[in-house]
C-alpha cells in the first residue's frame, strides 16, 4: 500500500485533526513509499526499532512518539539521531499517535480498558479539541468495590501499582484516563463516578484521594496504554489485509 494512502487512511480512522495535542499525530519519519508489513508498539524507543528491523518491518506506529513532542527540538542528532539513522537505512517509516489512541470509541485505550472491565460507556471527560478523552463507564448492577479490584487484577496481571480505596465499597460509575491521567480526577469525581482507575500518579494524589473519601486504581502508564496500539495491529490486518502486530517491550512505570 502506498505510504500517502496509508496515512490518509489512519488519520481518518483515528479522526486526527479533531484533537488538540501536544505532539503531531501521524508521519514522523519517511523512510519508504510503500507500506507492507506493519509494527506497532506504545513508545518509539530504540529496541522497540531492532525489533522492527528484525522482523522485516517497513513501518512503525507509536502511542508515544518521544523525539517529537511539541518541546523537542525534532533534530535528528544523539540518541534521536541514532534511531532515526536505523529508521532510514532500513526503510521504515514511523507514524504517532497520543491522544487519538486514547480517546477513540473503538479502539481507544480508555474504551478498551472500559468494556474490558464489563463497563458500558454513558460519558467522556478531558476535552481536547473536538474529541474527549476519557470515558465514563457504568454498570447497569453496582458491584462491589473488592469484585470490581478482582477484575482490574485479572485485567492487569503484572498487579496493581497503586490501590487507593478510602470512598465507595459500591461501584457503579468509573472513570477511566490511560497513561499519566491522574491530573484529571476531580473532573470525573465531579461527574459522580465512584472510582479513577489511571496509569500513573502524582506525589500528592493519594492525599487527595483520601482527603476526599475516594476511589482510585493506578496501573501504570505503559500498561494501561498497550490497548490501543494493539487493537490499531489488528484492525490494520483485518482491514487492510496488512501483515501487522504489536510488539509489548514492558516499562514498568
Amino acid at each position: 500500500m502506498l505510504l500517502t494512502d496509508f496515512s490518509s487512511w489512519l488519520a481518518s480512522l483515528l479522526e486526527t485533526p479533531k484533537y488538540k495535542d501536544y505532539c503531531s499525530n501521524g508521519l514522523c519519519v519517511e523512510a519508504s513509499s510503500m507500506v507492507s508489513k506493519v509494527v506497532t508498539g506504545v513508545s518509539f524507543r530504540e529496541s522497540l526499532v531492532d525489533e522492527a528491523i528484525e522482523c522485516g518491518a517497513d513501518c512503525i506506529i507509536v502511542h508515544h512518539p518521544h523525539g517529537f513532542w511539541s518541546g523537542d527540538d525534532k533534530l535528528p542528532v544523539g540518541v534521536l539521531g541514532r534511531k532515526v539513522q536505523k529508521l532510514m537505512k532500513n526503510g521504515i517509516s514511523l507514524f504517532g499517535f497520543h491522544l487519538p489512541l486514547d480517546g477513540h470509541l473503538e479502539i481507544g485505550n480508555n474504551a478498551l480498558i472500559a468494556s474490558s472491565l464489563g463497563l458500558k460507556r454513558v460519558g467522556g471527560f478531558i476535552d481536547s479539541g473536538e474529541r474527549q478523552v476519557g470515558v465514563i463507564g457504568a454498570f447497569d448492577i453496582p458491584v462491589f468495590r473488592k469484585d470490581f479490584v478482582r477484575r482490574v487484577q485479572e485485567l492487569f496481571p503484572l498487579g496493581i501499582q497503586s490501590e487507593l480505596l478510602f470512598g465507595s465499597e459500591q461501584i457503579h460509575k468509573v472513570g477511566i484516563c490511560s497513561g499519566g491521567g491522574s491530573s484529571y480526577m476531580n473532573e470525573a469525581f465531579a461527574l459522580g463516578v465512584d472510582l479513577y482507575l489511571t496509569g500513573e500518579i502524582k506525589e500528592e494524589t493519594p492525599i487527595f484521594v483520601e482527603e476526599g473519601r475516594q476511589n482510585l486504581i493506578a496501573c501504570g502508564h505503559h500498561r494501561t496504554e498497550v490497548f490501543g496500539v494493539e487493537a490499531l495491529a489488528a484492525k490494520i490486518k483485518a482491514d487492510l489485509k496488512i501483515p501487522a502486530s504489536f510488539i509489548n517491550i514492558d516499562n514498568a512505570i
